[in-house]
């Protein structure tokens, strides 16, 4: 009898035990995907386009019926991660540096590694190039993809895996599916946070071949039909992620969230909703949002209050039961009373917005274009009227009326003048990029350069841009920050149509002048772009080592004069 009751006091021990151990925290997937709009479902209408996967995920989810974000990539990035908005952050455009997301800030990962979570982060950073501004410098412990805004090309193409870059083989959205499901399963006993922010489907348009198929079968012109596959492409890899949390036992404890960055890159399906990606009106801006947490959330529940991308950081902590870390002020509220379905009192907001901001640093940040978004009504300023649109009654937003309600555009007009005030404050109104820290390994794009001299960019100024130089006297310069004196390798990726240019790189009092000995004039790398692409084309640009720089601490500028027939894409430093 002693023995039995010995065994059942040691038993009932190993129960409260067992009763007392704190459960796992949850696990947190947050899926991006890139330049896909509202329509770009079938649950949200398209008949002709095949979502199996998302469709399942909105069924399961609570949908957030109006989840608005930036019109362009780089800025709801930014204000995703922080829960600040993206103007705050000094963050104005895609390109040209504006891009980057200061090292200061902190991020979601940043914010749950307290609490003990891992992250990674697999797909399109697009938030900074350079350390402490990259996904590794900004709390994500893995990183697996590309830092620029959009990738040249999908088929076997070159990514980097924490700091190496490497030839992979495959289809780039599949090649993201894998890594993040590898990151889930390595980790799947310890609390992470796994951010796949998808290109799919930025262009250029490339997809695979029997989805192309598919689509321009069902009589779609071959642009849209590129984007539809694409998107099928990244349905399914969303489907495979989702099944590995099932086979890992893990869906249960993993708060699952779906958006996307901005409206449609191409006019297609939306809805019934003007604009698309870059527009100030609601197609631009308006984009899906589902987040489901079985057990916890209630399936198919839809919350009909504005939402936006800055209530995601402080939404998810909460969720999850992490605290908000000490940061300025956030823009974005925490939505978890309106996901649980808690009755309560929501009071009324205004969303701002602008359209990409650009410039030569210290000119001034124009105030327009610009919106505000109310519960009932959206005002537009687009440097040349103002536009005032109830979307109760006019949800495509065709008819203004400025002039009917002037004093609702009224209201709307000074509220949107105080918060761009507020907004701008720490930039003192003017356009202000961050230098490029140097570290072990720096890459200075030219697109984070300053062009004279008539030095020009052969595209845009985009990622994967080049320079051109036609006399002389053409320079590119980039800002630098130097934690500390050292000594640099200096490497440009250059082509040249012919022998005898010359390189000159200026840093302080320190020159080196480089004549070069050899032509490297490489034709344009064929890719499987399935049209014709509006981004800069492939080719490939030849390292040439310039010498070494001995660089003090501090700000600096580097600047390199090139001679008339030699392009450069960008110039490497390597610590020695």
């Amino acid at each position: 009898m002693m023995h039995v009751l010995t065994r059942l006091i040691f038993f009932l021990a190993i129960l409260a035990g067992a009763q007392a151990a704190p459960a796992q925290k949850p696990n947190i997937l947050l899926i991006l995907a890139d330049d896909m709009g509202w329509g770009d479902l079938r649950c949200h209408g398209n008949e002709k386009l095949d979502t199996p996967a998302l469709d399942k995920l909105q069924s399961q989810s609570v949908e957030l019926e109006h989840f608005h974000v930036s019109p362009i990539c780089s800025p709801t990035r930014s204000s995703l991660l922080t829960g600040r908005h993206h103007f705050r952050l000094r963050v104005l455009n895609t390109t040209s540096g504006l891009e980057t997301l200061h090292g200061e800030e902190v991020t979601l990962a940043e914010a749950l590694k307290p609490a003990g979570y891992l992250s990674g982060c697999f797909g399109k950073w697009h938030n900074g190039a350079n350390h402490p501004t990259t996904a590794r410098g900004q709390g994500f412990d893995e990183f697996f993809g590309f830092v620029g805004g959009f990738f040249s090309n999908y088929f076997d193409p070159e990514l980097e895996h924490n700091g190496v870059t490497a030839a992979r083989k495959g289809f780039i959205t599949d090649m993201l599916a894998d890594a993040a499901m590898g990151f889930i399963e390595e980790h799947r006993a310890q609390p992470f946070f796994c951010y796949v922010p998808f290109n799919a489907c930025h262009s250029p348009m490339q997809a695979p071949d029997d989805l192309f198929a598919k689509y321009t079968k069902l009589g779609f012109e071959p642009k849209t039909a590129a984007v539809y596959a694409m998107i099928e492409n990244l349905d399914a890899n969303v489907g495979r992620i989702l099944l590995k949390l099932d086979s890992l036992g893990l869906a249960e404890n993993t708060l699952v969230m779906f958006a996307t960055d901005n409206g449609p890159n191409t006019p297609r399906f939306n809805g019934g909703m003007r604009g698309g990606k870059g527009s100030l009106f609601e197609g631009g801006q308006r984009v899906p949002c589902f987040i489901r947490w079985p057990g916890k959330l209630e399936a198919g529940k839809r919350v009909s209050q504005m939402a936006q991308h800055v209530d995601v950081l402080p939404t998810l902590l909460e969720l999850v039961g992490v605290p908000l870390p000490a940061t300025p002020p956030l823009d974005g509220v925490s939505l978890a009373p309106l996901l649980k379905g808690e009755k309560v009192t929501w009071p009324e907001r205004l969303f701002f917005e602008v359209s990409g901001r650009g410039g030569k640093d210290s000119t001034p940040i124009p105030k327009y274009p610009g919106t505000v978004r109310s519960d009932t009504h959206r005002w537009v300023h687009d440097n040349k009227q103002e536009m005032l649109f109830d979307l109760r009654n006019d949800p495509n937003e065709k008819n203004n009326l400025a002039a009917q309600q002037p004093e609702i555009a009224a209201t709307l007009s000074k509220a949107y003048d105080a918060w761009f005030a507020d907004a701008i404050a720490s930039t003192q109104g003017k356009v202000q990029r961050f230098p490029i820290t140097l570290g072990e390994a720096t890459e200075l794009l030219v697109s984070f350069a300053t062009l004279e001299g008539g030095a020009k960019f052969f595209g845009q100024g985009w990622d994967n841009d080049w320079a051109v130089f036609p006399t002389h006297t053409s320079t590119i310069t980039w800002n630098l920050e130097a934690p500390a004196a050292g000594t640099y390798e200096v490497t440009a990726l250059h082509t040249a149509q012919e022998p005898g240019g010359k390189i000159k790189v200026t840093a302080g009092e320190q020159v080196i002048e480089t004549t070069l000995t050899a032509a490297h004039n490489p034709p344009e790398i064929p890719r499987r772009d399935l049209v014709p692409r509006w981004e800069v084309p492939d080719k490939i640009f030849l390292p040439l080592k310039l010498g070494t720089l001995r660089v003090s601490g501090g700000l600096q500028r580097l600047q390199i004069t090139v001679a008339p027939g030699i392009e450069i894409q960008s110039l490497r430093l390597l610590r020695q």
